[in-house]
């Protein structure tokens, strides 16, 4: 019994990775987050001087109020408004990024989404140094997600979601497939 429960456990911190902020060129916040958490942690890590700019990678226009109501004033914010999945967030701001020049970055994301951003990130931002924090870590979450619905599919869904990334990328068509399934297809029904 203990090892099953050491394996939940591992299950569930394996997918965080908490990187300690480092100073950057700039904060990539992926949207995709309701509670308004990364939005709020990026506005924390600019305000802490962590970088002069912040990129808010998918729903640009509804994070951008968000953004300047923590204090980043507009001058300092991009926008990224068409990415709908990880993989179009990596894709359109490693664009933004390369065009601006920039050589380092922090990736604001959800705790249990860091794992598979930083993978699907690392794959473009080629000779781009990252940084991948979670908006909140709390240790205690990896003790007893399995005890959570909503922990319990999202772990889940994750996991899946991984699994088809390496086999797509690695077996079937590396560099050029769009990816949609990876967000879309494992999303819960509300």
């Amino acid at each position: 019994m203990i090892n099953f429960y050491s394996t939940l456990i591992g299950m569930g911190t394996y997918l965080i990775k908490n990187e300690v902020p480092q100073k950057s060129d700039i904060i990539v916040v992926l949207g995709g987050d309701i509670t308004g958490q990364r939005v709020a942690y990026g506005a924390k890590l600019y305000k802490l001087g962590y970088a002069d700019k912040v990129l808010l990678s998918g729903v640009g226009r509804y994070m951008r109020n968000q953004a300047l109501s923590h204090g980043i004033p507009d001058k300092a914010i991009l926008l990224e408004n068409k990415s709908m999945t990880t993989f179009k967030n990596a894709q359109y701001s490693f664009k933004i990024m390369k065009n601006q020049g920039y050589k380092s970055a922090i990736v604001v994301t959800s705790q249990y989404h860091t794992r598979r951003a930083g993978i699907i990130f690392t794959h473009f931002f080629k000779n781009i140094h990252l940084t991948i924090c979670p908006v909140t870590y709390d240790p205690k979450m990896t003790q007893s997600w399995w005890n959570d619905r909503n922990s319990r599919e999202f772990i889940i869904s994750e996991y899946m979601k991984l699994v088809l990334y390496y086999l797509i990328e690695l077996h079937c068509c590396p560099r050029q497939l769009d990816y949609p399934i990876l967000d879309g297809f494992f999303m819960r029904k509300k």
